[in-house]
């Protein structure tokens, strides 16, 4: 069997302007000038080692009442913004129809997922869902993908992402990687690329 495992955000599910909205609500809230531009914003999250609230907020370490704020806006323009990308439906409804086992590793908290999921439409595809906890440390750290791996016997494997943190989670985690550019992401020069839904259903075909 086949082991096909997704990134979420910018490989399967567009909600760029949900993380915009509220990087630069929070930002009005504290008093800071001007928004920042959502081509920084989604470059910045995207970047293994990044310093976020600094880069944001200019704030090095949040406190608890300012990361509680920030997911209370986020899941508010999440629920607004984010939908699935056009086609991904269809894509892992192809995978399923094979008999592909599909998996989704996603770096947001693990109990906002299943709802994610299911106002997107794709819930019903995946047959395991893992996301950060106390226990399973963000990408790039391979955790989530050696956990998803040896859920069960797999000929093959293969992770989908968008970003540096999904390329550099698989080379950690010793598997294929293919990046996806029609989200996030841009050109890597370091692996395999597509950019239609259509490509990367061949692509992971040929696997």
């Amino acid at each position: 069997m086949k082991c096909v495992i997704f990134d979420m955000d910018g490989t399967l599910i567009d909600s760029a302007k949900a993380i915009c909205e509220t990087v630069n609500e929070v930002r009005r809230e504290l008093g800071l000038r001007g928004d920042l531009a959502a081509e920084f914003i989604v470059k910045a999250i995207n970047e293994p080692g990044r310093n976020l609230g600094l880069d944001f907020y200019g704030i090095d370490k949040p406190d608890m009442k300012l990361r509680d704020n920030f997911e209370a806006k986020f899941k508010k323009n999440y629920r607004e913004y984010a939908a699935a990308y056009e086609g991904v439906e269809e894509l892992l409804a192809g995978l399923k129809e094979v008999g592909h086992f599909v998996a989704l590793a996603s770096n947001a908290p693990r109990y906002t997922l299943d709802e994610i999921l299911q106002r997107s439409g794709i819930f019903k595809f995946f047959d395991l869902i893992v996301g950060a906890d106390e226990n399973i440390p963000q990408k790039p750290d391979p955790a989530m993908l050696n956990l998803i791996l040896k859920s069960g016997e797999f000929d093959k494997a293969i992770f989908v992402g968008d970003s540096k943190k999904d390329e550099l989670a698989a080379r950690n985690a010793g598997m294929r990687y293919l990046n996806v550019c029609w989200g996030f992401g841009s050109k890597s020069p370091s692996c395999d690329n597509v950019f239609t839904m259509a490509e990367a259903a061949l692509y992971i075909e040929k696997l």
